[in-house]
């Protein structure tokens, strides 16, 4: 059974003239400012928000400078700020009972449950002062346009789901790689209920986090953290700050299991089928090699362990690159069907390929060999007609990439593709390093 947690901010769409603070300045002494958790904890009425006490002395302050104190930033390791980086303040005024706090950010506009926490802590905050009974919280883009009017009030805000008393909880499964980073491990955990857009959050949180099982590792960068997190017609938008980037992989396998372990974990969740990464708010088009400018989906052929007693062992598969003319290796768990060899297992895995997260299928049409048969280290591959594409360039990726995933294995050196009554090669191939995207050791 799925809840949703809602925050719900009743808005007046109603815009006034702005005048000067009223009234002396204020001598505030313990003032409470209000910051997002970092750990969603839903057993309290402080589960999302939670207020920090600050104590600004015996000094003067006008509320404009208290604000301005506020968006530096929360001084517990426990809270962050709710706002984006860019965030900045633009002025403050009172009119009468109603505290008027007017902003401005730079980046795109946030999802929906985040500009609406954000504006529900920056609420929290003016209503916690003296005779201040509503908040007024207006929006400016980057260029100056108002394009947020809301007014607030105590009883505009829900924080905390009282359905979720019960205890109630729900599974999900996070992905972290097995030890030697050669395949990503699953680890089931027990979650509380919550909504689509708070557990998409929760579960990337747990991710940064060392897993609780042994023999496994998080994929993530060191000081990686989530930025902001979105979920539109099933697409995942996930924003990470500067150090994912900074801190990313070194190789072309720590890459792809960084990434999958992100987009698998997200797209076991109910109603997200893929996921668009970003960073500081900009699109992420490549991260270190592999394309990320169209959305990623759930690739389980990288999820261990190997059970060689089932005829499975961890098998290449090269593919040429969706926005660049090189091959990128792909270490798959493989399983070798009854009668079949690795060869001809290998070669058909990497004929039912589709075109997904920045790989591209070498063939259409899922064929099916004719025959492959391996003698003295040489592979022989023999295909009906017409299945190597047409054009030049699709047809030598093709053919470079059937060549480089066999010779991965260690006992074919060379390979020799037949199509219909025609060697396409001329002969026997092997493939060359610049045909790859990254060193042999990735």
């Amino acid at each position: 059974m799925r809840r949703t947690l809602v925050l719900l901010l009743f808005a007046a769409l109603l815009l006034s003239a702005c005048s000067e603070l009223s009234g002396s300045d204020r001598q505030i002494q313990p003032v409470t400012f209000y910051y997002r958790t970092v750990e969603t904890d839903f057993s309290s009425d402080e589960g999302l928000i939670r207020g920090e006490v600050r104590d600004l002395g015996a000094n003067f302050f006008k509320e404009r400078d208290m604000f301005v104190l506020y968006f530096q930033g929360p001084e517990s390791e426990d809270l962050v700020s709710p706002f984006p980086q860019d965030t900045a303040l633009v002025d403050v005024r009172r009119q009468g009972g109603t505290l008027e706090v007017m902003i401005r950010s730079e980046a795109d506009s946030p999802a929906e449950f985040e500009r609406t926490l954000s504006y529900a802590c920056l609420a929290k905050t003016g209503l916690a002062l003296d005779s201040v009974n509503k908040v007024r919280v207006l929006v400016q883009n980057r260029s100056g346009k108002l394009v947020q009017d809301i007014l607030l009030s105590e009883n505009d805000l829900l924080l905390y789901d009282r359905g979720l008393d019960s205890g109630g909880t729900m599974d999900v499964t996070l992905y972290f790689a097995d030890e030697t980073g050669s395949f990503l491990l699953t680890e089931k955990r027990a979650v509380p209920i919550m909504s689509q857009q708070l557990l998409s959050q929760y579960v990337l949180r747990l991710l940064l986090k060392p897993p609780e099982s042994g023999g496994m590792k998080s994929t993530l960068p060191p000081g990686s953290a989530v930025l902001d997190v979105s979920v539109e017609n099933g697409v995942c938008s996930v924003d990470f700050n500067g150090d994912f980037y900074e801190y990313r992989p070194k190789t072309e396998r720590e890459e792809q299991l960084t990434l999958l372990s992100i987009v698998n974990t997200l797209c076991d969740l109910d109603g997200i089928d893929q996921v668009q990464l970003y960073c500081q708010g900009s699109l992420m088009k490549p991260y270190v090699w592999l394309d990320l400018s169209s959305p990623w989906s759930t690739d389980t052929s990288v999820v261990g362990p190997i059970r060689e007693e089932l005829g499975e062992f961890a098998g290449t598969l090269c593919l040429p690159g969706q926005n660049d003319m090189r091959l990128h290796r792909l270490t798959v768990r493989a399983r070798v069907r009854t009668g079949a060899t690795r060869e001809e297992t290998l070669l058909q895995m990497l004929f039912d390929r589709i075109t997904q997260n920045g790989l591209v299928a070498p063939v259409s049409d899922n064929p099916t060999p004719l025959s492959v048969t391996a003698n003295n280290e040489i592979c022989t591959v023999s295909l009906a007609a017409g299945t190597l594409p047409t054009d030049a360039y699709s047809r030598e990726m093709a053919i470079r990439s059937i060549t480089a995933t066999l010779t991965s294995l260690p006992e074919i050196s060379a390979v020799v593709i037949v199509e219909g009554a025609d060697i396409v090669t001329g002969g026997t191939l092997a493939p060359t390093v610049d045909w790859f995207c990254s060193p042999r050791a990735s």
